[in-house]
């Protein structure tokens, strides 16, 4: 009975995000010509802030930018974009970029932030929220993240979070690789997720619309999965599972929320 309400539940989510994302695509095509005729000197030169490395908080909030965070051998942390209606500063050992429109398309995708940072810099905490564009990060350590992302593909390259780390997709592509989360809850929209790396503590991983390939470092050994079945199927290390199960005995703990489409699970030593 519980599986039979579960399928009627994700089927009536995945009709609503369906016609939802019809309704938000018709709304973005027409706006982004309506924004990008009455706006469209929205980029200029880059400009350049450097900053100590005594920032313990980044608290970062754009709207349609494309993002690009690498860590470099420069002491020092350092801020570069085109983009004219953005702020930069810092407020104790927080640095805040926001960007002061209320709402924006990059349509031309010429809006760009650089986020330039040491590589054995690690933060307390990185909050992170964006609107529409790509976003590339790469080498960030941090105790506690806390992600929300837009529409755009985002790809999210050697991240370290030691203590908690939330994640919240969009519309788009994810691609999470070679990084290691503790305590990771990750709730995906609409687009593909593709996961590779390691899971420690408890974790909670809900999909959403759009296939799930999950590749996890260690063996089922190394883990707990609680599954729970949506309309896809879910496969752990290639065999087809049931809703309401539990595999593996191992110290890390992951829920793991079936979506509409099909969930892979594999281990690699």
């Amino acid at each position: 009975m519980k599986s039979w309400h579960n399928t009627i539940k994700y089927a009536a989510i995945a009709l609503a995000i369906l016609l939802i994302i019809g309704i938000f695509s018709a709304i973005f095509h027409a706006l982004s010509f309506i924004f990008f005729a009455f706006d469209p000197n929205i980029t200029g030169e880059y400009t350049t802030h450097e900053f100590e490395n005594d920032i313990s908080v980044l608290d970062i909030d754009i709207k349609g930018i494309n993002f690009e965070v690498e860590a470099t051998d420069n002491p020092h942390i350092v801020v570069e974009s085109n983009y004219e209606s953005l702020t930069v500063q810092t407020k104790g050992d927080v640095l805040l970029i926001k960007d002061k429109k209320t709402f924006y398309f990059n349509t031309g995708g010429k809006a760009v932030l650089k986020l330039y940072i040491p590589k054995d810099k690690i933060f307390d905490k990185v909050d992170i929220n964006t609107g529409t564009g790509r976003t590339d990060m790469e080498n960030l350590q941090a105790k506690t993240i806390d992600m929300q992302f837009g529409a755009g593909k985002t790809m999210l390259q050697n991240i370290s979070v030691s203590d908690n780390a939330f994640i919240e997709g969009g519309v788009g592509k994810l691609y999470i690789r070679d990084s290691m989360f503790c305590n990771l809850n990750l709730e995906m929209g609409v687009g593909k997720l593709e996961f590779s790396g390691t899971l420690l503590g408890r974790s909670i991983l809900k999909m959403g619309v759009g296939a799930s390939e999950i590749s996890l470092i260690g063996s089922l050994d190394d883990y707990k999965l609680h599954v729970e079945k949506g309309i896809g199927n879910i496969y752990i290390d290639g065999e087809s599972v049931k809703s309401d199960t539990q595999w593996g005995q191992g110290s890390t703990e992951i829920f793991l929320e079936g979506g509409v489409s099909s969930v892979s699970i594999d281990f690699s030593e």
